[in-house]
């Protein structure tokens, strides 16, 4: 909870960031959230889907990048331009592929969890709000798992999987791991620069 700030637990060590709540971001700005979710979802995808060591992590029902082509195709129906990826997905994607190109595998799987897992429970709260303030209230299939309950199978099944697989590592195996959960925090939550501050 450390790795958290000041606004978002109490024990949270970093600096508080200006919460969603002081700045309203609009359709162009979520849009870019949405861009870069969908570059980093389809990373971790494809770099789970072409190396064998991550194998247990395949068909999830957690993989998102499918249904954020559907949510960006529906922004581009309404009448806005699809931007590129910014700095803060293509950035996070390149580091995604170079540790993996590394075979540095037990801090990938930290960036692995911690993404799902943060930007699935988490991303359904903005996900609410964002729909409240600017769709009508429209669910984005982003927000929806027709594989089965997110909370009660997906991320079960997903983290039990994660947790066979850590079992049988070394302790310097895990510490490997565990050591990246900063930079998990701090890469993965960039993203949501693009709802919590006004552009530069």
């Amino acid at each position: 909870m450390k790795l958290h700030s000041r606004d978002q637990a109490r024990e949270g060590e970093r600096p508080a960031q200006t919460p969603v709540a002081k700045w309203e971001p609009g359709r162009a700005e979520y849009l870019q959230f949405l861009v870069d979710s969908k570059l980093v979802y389809g990373c971790f995808e494809e770099l789970v889907a072409s190396n064998d060591v991550f194998a247990p992590f395949r068909e999830s029902g957690l993989e998102r990048s499918e249904a954020l082509a559907l949510d960006i195709a529906w922004f581009a129906e309404q009448g806005l331009a699809v931007p590129p990826p910014a700095t803060q997905g293509s950035s996070y994607a390149s580091f995604l592929r170079e540790m993996v190109a590394e075979e540095r595998w037990e801090p990938f799987v930290c960036h692995f969890y911690n993404f799902y897992f943060a930007h699935t429970a988490g991303g359904r709260m903005i996900g609410r709000r964002m729909a409240e303030n600017l769709l009508d209230s429209r669910v984005l299939h982003f927000y929806q798992w027709p594989s089965g309950d997110v909370d009660k199978e997906l991320l079960p099944a997903l983290r039990a999987k994660i947790d066979a697989m850590a079992a049988g590592w070394t302790r310097g195996q895990k510490d490997l791991c565990l050591g990246e959960t900063a930079a998990s925090f701090q890469l993965g939550g960039s993203l949501l620069q693009h709802l919590s501050r006004p552009p530069p």
